[in-house]
């Protein structure tokens, strides 16, 4: 069961995400909280695997909560969950795990799920189910990647499964995402935690095939399906994965990002 809190500082807003929430099976709402100083106390007593987040709260802006609980043992995947979208790219550098729009949409909250699942059940499980061989598996990987890191570059990545290592084609990446000191990488139907850093990784791959978009992202040129102006200069891009992600941009790189797209 997915444990979930929602904080926002609307009550009816509350409720219409609370019940969209609870059509599935697999999700139990245990707290909503009304303000960030709320908020804090019940994700560091609760403990929950997500909390959808609004943004603009009365006594603290939500963006800034994530900081707040960075000690936090146990972290929850934090969904943005706001009116505004003026605040997407700052969600995007939170390194949350997705960013939805009010009034929310029941397609657009399945794709949030399906994304939740499959990053809460990895994380779960490795370390419930298999602890002596993920310890094994991490041992493995810890000599691949000295080895990977003699060649400027490598057709294939080393990356953990629940039970083995499995290895990528580097032409499957559609794109990369850091995630703590490691980073993650996405193919067109499913997605893996490497023992790379994103700039470790970046030296690894062939400069005229991926490139760095972002501080938190890495995206193979050749994957990028659609350019999208945003507010105030910025841009961001999709990616042809299942879920057609959308990427921010960092506005120092637009013009160079261009130029490597060919307009």
């Amino acid at each position: 069961m997915i444990r979930v809190i929602i904080v926002d500082d609307e009550a009816p807003a509350r409720s219409e995400l609370r019940y969209l929430l609870e059509q599935y099976d697999d999700i139990e709402v245990i707290e909503e909280a009304a303000s960030g100083e709320e908020a804090i106390e019940l994700i560091q007593r609760q403990k929950p695997d997500v909390v959808f987040l609004d943004i603009y709260l009365h006594d603290i802006e939500g963006i800034k909560i994530p900081e707040m609980i960075e000690g936090e043992e146990h972290r929850p995947h934090i969904v943005y969950a706001t009116a505004y979208d003026s605040y997407a790219l700052q969600a995007f550098e939170t390194e949350a795990a997705d960013y939805i729009l009010k009034p929310f949409n029941e397609e657009r909250l399945k794709k949030t799920m399906t994304r939740l699942r499959k990053r809460i059940q990895e994380k779960k499980a490795q370390p419930a189910s298999f602890p002596a061989i993920e310890h094994t598996l991490r041992q493995i990987i810890e000599t691949i990647q000295p080895m990977a890191k003699s060649f400027s570059s490598f057709s294939r990545i080393p990356v953990e499964k629940a039970t083995s290592v499995a290895f990528v084609d580097i032409h499957d990446i559609v794109y990369a995402a850091a995630e703590g000191r490691n980073c993650r990488i996405f193919t067109k139907n499913e997605d893996y935690i490497t023992s790379f850093s994103l700039q470790e990784l970046e030296k690894k791959l062939p400069e005229d095939r991926f490139y760095r978009i972002h501080r938190t992202y890495l995206v193979n040129l050749s994957c990028i399906v659609e350019f999208i102006p945003w507010f105030k200069g910025t841009v961001q891009i999709k990616v042809g994965d299942k879920n057609e992600t959308v990427l921010p941009v960092s506005r120092s790189l637009v013009k160079d990002l261009k130029m490597r797209l060919g307009f």
